[in-house]
């Protein structure tokens, strides 16, 4: 009875809600309707920009490099090696560890849509316990979550020219290009980025997005770099300000496109951010959705893990002076997902 009892209060039913095609990207961008505001001017190198992305799409593509043209593969993630942990569990120094997941969202707010709450529901209370079910649409700019190559696609193409067709339907999801590919986990050295930190403020204000030369001045400064199969973390504040003035949508301090020729030299195995990855407001790069998210999920094979809680993690790097760590996370291995919740941990 007393065993029966323990898995009934053990017992947790979790059913996830992912977001397909065209739904699934809105969701990155938008959470609830912004205020209408004038729309801010195109930077002057946004014409340049847009032609080399095009050129970026034939230039960059990773396709047949880690398997064979219109078969499953992990992209870049094929370079975490048993060497690479092995390297990265040496970074392991101090014994402190750390979550990077934000408490789940369970009350709506700007950056928190209706249809983006994290639903708990309490199931029957006996003397002995009780259960309960969670229901999450996580792709969107609160929870900490992994992306997959069938999140995102182009011309009824996945990431390595795995067809949509026949691939990702509403009944099974996806049949390739789905979570289950990472579902042995991810175990590598992260490094941290720390922009306000480079910039001397508490936080990057949302509309300025972060630039290949930010990327590079914070490495020279801090004096590490990502290289093949690491992730960087890319810190802005978003979490800090967040608590400070409240909470908003619509703009976001991302990538900003002239960071894709570094992470096409760099190969990490994902990307990271305290905020969805791409930059927003994007003036000047109007009818192209969420380029970033296209130029690593399609081309290049590298992996999102986005909507990071990185405020513990930045108070001990800087107490520390230490800013490469060993980081790990695992999706809920759901088959036909097109990503996962994740509770990424780091360790120093």
């Amino acid at each position: 009875m007393r065993k029966r009892l323990m898995s009934v209060a053990a017992c947790t039913a979790l059913a996830l809600t992912a977001l397909f095609a065209g739904t699934a990207w809105r969701s990155e961008g938008s959470a609830a309707p912004a205020a209408q505001a004038a729309a801010p001017a195109a930077p002057a190198d946004t014409p340049a920009l847009r032609a080399q992305y095009e050129k970026w799409r034939g230039e960059f593509k990773t396709w047949g490099k880690w398997a064979p043209v219109g078969q499953e593969s992990q992209g870049t993630t094929a370079l975490i090696t048993p060497e690479k942990v092995a390297s990265a569990m040496k970074l392991v120094k101090n014994g402190i560890v750390i979550s990077l997941a934000h408490a789940e969202p369970q009350t709506v707010a700007a950056d928190v849509a209706a249809a983006g709450l994290f639903h708990r529901t309490t199931n029957q209370i006996t003397d002995g316990g009780t259960t309960d079910n969670y229901s999450v649409s996580y792709h969107g700019q609160t929870v900490a979550h992994i992306d997959t190559w069938c999140h995102f696609f182009e011309n009824g193409m996945m990431y390595n020219g795995v067809p949509v067709k026949g691939n990702l339907d509403a009944e099974h999801g996806c049949s390739k290009g789905g979570i289950m590919n990472w579902r042995h986990g991810i175990t590598t050295r992260a490094v941290l980025y720390d922009i306000p930190q480079l910039k001397g403020v508490e936080w990057i204000d949302p509309n300025t997005p972060i630039t290949r030369a930010d990327l590079e001045a914070w490495e020279k400064k801090a004096g590490v770099k990502i290289g093949p199969g690491d992730i960087p973390l890319l810190y802005t504040g978003r979490w800090k300000r967040r608590a400070a003035l409240g909470p908003w949508t619509g703009q976001v301090a991302g990538y900003y496109p002239d960071t894709i020729p570094w992470m096409h030299e760099r190969l990490p195995s994902f990307i990271g951010h305290d905020f969805n990855i791409d930059w927003n407001p994007r003036p000047g790069w109007e009818g192209m959705r969420n380029p970033i998210h296209v130029a690593v999920l399609n081309w290049m094979g590298i992996n999102i893990v986005e909507c990071l809680d990185l405020e513990e993690l930045v108070a001990t790097a800087r107490r520390l002076h230490r800013y490469e760590f060993l980081i790990t996370f695992a999706p809920l291995p759901v088959e036909g997902g097109t990503g996962s919740p994740v509770n990424p941990l780091v360790y120093f």
